[in-house]
């Protein structure tokens, strides 16, 4: 088991999972094609040994595999809780039970954190500080500047004192100052907003490196108040070590590569973005606080390690499938009906999931899914799916004819209106705002499941505004149009309709040019991340009759083109991340000087 980032890069030297690139490479751009490159084809870790303008080498990566991911938190991700659900489900004697109550106590305070005197991440103290020294890239052309991809941003409650450690992008502006972006709905952004109410600056402190356990601990969807710092020592099996920062009122991993400490200010607010992110969209530039760095401390012979997102499949999809194992049977312990669960790394984990539910009574996939929105980051989820325990969650075309055969529309689909939803949606008509859809394509036991027969449409390609189509299974259609006004989606619906007299076409999606529907991961992500349930969502019949049923129809379509203002999207459309073409014919021309 590693215990710090170096180890862990020993440990894949081992294991021949990592490799030393030694040509001068750059952070402007050319490190993360290269890094996109290998990543998207399974490759090894990457150590750029020798990085333009700065001493320091950069490490890239490092979980992009899940046999790395394995490595780095030394077991399988669904044995981490095991344990513990067993504990808490089986009925054990009075006398175990003492024991084992004794156990857990020495369990939580073995987690806490050891407080050290000296540490190796302040072998350097800079009290003053330059940011630019720090080899951040520049990941995606249209990025509004450098960021950290990978830092663990350390804040503590100004009431209560309790402490978070989250992942927020760090935007670099100058030597001294930095954006913080912790989402709305972050730990980080709620400290800030009761500083802010005691108008009191919040004391910061960003670590960089360290344990491969304190990264996955920022990123995990713990319980409120639950310390972070005390899962990376239960992932680690010692205690973490903590060191008194150099300019603030706090602690701060003593085996980092990295520490930033500084203030964020109440009351000050600077534009942030735009940036490349994980749905592979550039985010919008918005108002976020500013960091005032006071120090900056790291070892001698320090390790950047850094990340890029984007468009999936990432590094970031390895590190989400581990997380989704490792807390599921803490998920399943609360609704144990659930037999599977699986998040889409293509469509960026938060737009699709499937849970494989086994019921027993009328309507428990519904409950089992309000269940799965009420669960911490879960509750982002947009689109939820729910099918029988027989079926793999994993296997989405076996799911979406699971779908075609025991959805009706009028009664088993479930809209949840103006949610809080992912800040990085695309498709919400308003940032943090939009809606959800769950599906329950469960059997129904008082009713015929639906018989599922061949599209007889003729070819549509080429006709009309038609520009190409895909027939994925009995049942869907997937057209591709050249939008140019709105509500075209809807019309190009309605004439297909028109065609389609059997009524073969259960569900159409239809996508814009931007989408390339004949590659597979591309398809699932153009489709599920371009469309707001509620607004995007629509039928061949729709009546009301509440005396009975609501009567959608027997067809549904999906519009998954950009839209406009008049459709009712009320922020910018975003646009799709793509790299420059210069720095990819750069990157082909030199290959193999890389050495990959």
């Amino acid at each position: 088991m590693p215990s710090d980032l170096r180890t862990f890069i020993k440990l894949l030297k081992e294991e021949g999972e990592i490799k030393e690139i030694h040509a001068e490479v750059s952070t402007e751009l050319e490190i993360t094609e290269i890094a996109d490159r290998v990543v998207k084809s399974g490759g090894p870790a990457i150590l750029f040994k020798n990085v333009d303008g700065s001493k320091f080498p950069v490490v890239m990566n490092l979980f992009g595999t899940y046999e790395r991911v394995k490595l780095a938190i030394g077991n399988e991700p669904t044995e981490t809780f095991e344990w513990l659900v067993q504990f808490l489900t089986e009925k054990p004697s009075p006398k175990n039970f003492l024991k084992n109550r004794k156990y857990i106590f020495k369990l939580f305070e073995s987690l806490k954190p050891k407080v050290v005197k000296t540490a190796p991440v302040q072998e350097i103290v800079n009290l003053n500080p330059n940011l630019f020294e720090i080899p951040a890239l520049k990941c995606w052309p249209k990025d509004g500047g450098k960021f950290i991809t990978l830092p663990l941003v350390i804040t503590h409650d100004p009431e209560t004192g309790k402490r978070n450690v989250g992942m927020y992008r760090i935007q670099i502006y100058d030597e001294k100052t930095a954006g913080l972006h912790w989402q709305s709905h972050k730990t980080g952004a709620y400290h800030y907003w009761k500083a802010e109410k005691l108008n009191k600056p919040l004391p910061v402190a960003i670590a960089i490196g360290g344990h491969p356990a304190l990264i996955f601990s920022a990123i995990t969807p713990l319980p409120p108040n639950f310390d972070e710092l005390m899962f990376a020592s239960y992932l680690l099996g010692e205690k973490i070590r903590l060191v008194k920062a150099k300019t603030i009122p706090m602690l701060v991993p003593a085996d980092a590569e990295f520490v930033i400490e500084g203030y964020a200010y109440p009351n000050e607010r600077r534009i942030e973005g735009p940036f490349g992110d994980h749905f592979g969209y550039y985010s919008l530039s918005e108002p976020f606080p500013v960091l005032h760095v006071t120090a900056i401390t790291y070892r001698k012979d320090a390790i950047y390690p850094a990340t890029i997102v984007g468009k999936p499949p990432m590094e970031d999809a390895w590190i989400g499938k581990a997380i989704s194992e490792i807390f599921f049977p803490i998920i399943k312990m609360q609704l144990p009906e659930i037999v599977q669960m699986h998040l889409s790394i293509e469509a960026g984990f938060h737009n699709l999931g499937v849970i494989s539910v086994e019921s027993y009574f009328p309507r428990q996939a519904v409950k089992a899914m309000m269940g799965i929105w009420g669960l911490g980051q879960l509750s982002l989820t947009k689109v939820l799916i729910a099918v029988d325990k027989t079926i793999n969650p994993k296997d989405l075309e076996s799911v979406a004819i699971e779908v075609l055969k025991w959805v009706d529309f009028s009664q088993d689909l479930i809209f949840i209106r103006d949610a809080h939803t992912d800040t990085l949606d695309v498709a919400g008509p308003l940032t943090d705002h939009g809606s959800k859809l769950g599906i329950d394509a469960t059997p129904k036991k008082e009713r015929k499941p639906f018989e599922i027969e061949k599209i007889t449409l003729p070819e549509l390609k080429g006709k009309g505004e038609i520009i190409d189509e895909l027939r994925p299974v009995d049942g869907i259609l997937v057209v591709k149009i050249k939008k140019d006004k709105p509500f075209k989606a809807r019309e190009i619906a309605n004439e297909i309709w028109k065609l389609d007299t059997d009524k073969k076409v259960r569900i159409m999606f239809i996508v814009d040019e931007e989408i390339n529907i004949h590659d597979k991961t591309e398809l699932i992500w153009g489709l599920f991340t371009r469309f707001d349930p509620e607004r995007d969502i629509f039928f061949d019949e729709r009546s009301l009759n509440y005396r009975v049923m609501p009567n959608f129809g027997t067809r549904m379509a999906i519009d998954c083109t950009r839209k406009f203002q008049e459709e009712g999207h009320f922020k910018p459309w975003l646009e799709i991340i793509k790299m420059d073409e210069q720095i990819k014919e750069r990157v082909t021309q030199r290959w193999e000087e890389y050495g990959l």
